[in-house]
């Protein structure tokens, strides 16, 4: 299996089509991958990395090497359907089966996720666009990685944001778009539930 080959895997696991791809990743032209798809140019450290932190559950080294297995999990990827929301993160209950399903998602990729939502504001662009889908997976408060990104349900609010340390007592929530969103604090005693945010897909590539 060649450098195209295995991009051409990751790219129909995703169930998307070259160029929005590389929109996904944040490539403004395809011409990038085409290059790759001629043999003119191998899958770089750099790009590699660029799509494992878009997609996380992607093996970077099977990607450079072409050894182990596509995904970071043992377990093989299935089409579990995924649901999707589009409700206001006001709405948002931490008892899924009371809210309503837009949609149900077929990504094989993503398909750990528990759901996906339709984002709604601008506070974590460019990382995450107004109407982008975000995919997320619940996690244990004591397993938040600081530095990352998540969707939070709590007594005070629900946003998305990343996660910082503060002190014992309090977490900081910082946007993505600082110059138009203050810091947030929230103690995580008051947090009923916490998602980590695993892939996001803007709706045209769906």
């Amino acid at each position: 299996m060649n450098n195209w080959d295995r991009l051409e895997q990751v790219i129909q696991y995703l169930g998307l089509n070259v160029n929005s791809f590389a929109k996904e990743i944040g490539l403004s032209r395809a011409e990038r991958l085409y290059q790759i798809k001629k043999g003119n140019y191998a899958i770089s450290k750099n790009l590699a990395g660029i799509i494992t932190e878009r997609f996380p559950d992607i093996n970077e080294a099977w990607l450079l090497t072409g050894e182990g297995t596509m995904g970071k999990e043992v377990e093989p990827i299935t089409n579990t359907k995924i649901p999707l929301f589009n409700i206001s993160l006001d709405a948002f209950d931490t008892d899924l089966s009371n809210m309503p399903v837009a949609y149900e998602l077929e990504i094989p990729l993503l398909s750990g996720s528990d759901f996906a939502f339709v984002n709604q504001g601008e506070a974590m662009q460019p990382e995450i666009e107004h109407g982008s889908v975000v995919f997320v997976k619940e996690v244990d408060k004591d397993a938040v990685v600081f530095g990352d990104i998540y969707l939070i349900i709590s007594e005070k609010m629900n946003v998305v944001r990343f996660v910082r340390g503060g002190n014992d007592k309090q977490w900081r929530l910082l946007a993505k778009n600082v110059e138009g969103y203050d810091e947030l604090f929230l103690d995580p005693d008051h947090v009923k539930a916490i998602y980590k945010v695993k892939g996001v897909l803007s709706m045209v590539s769906l």
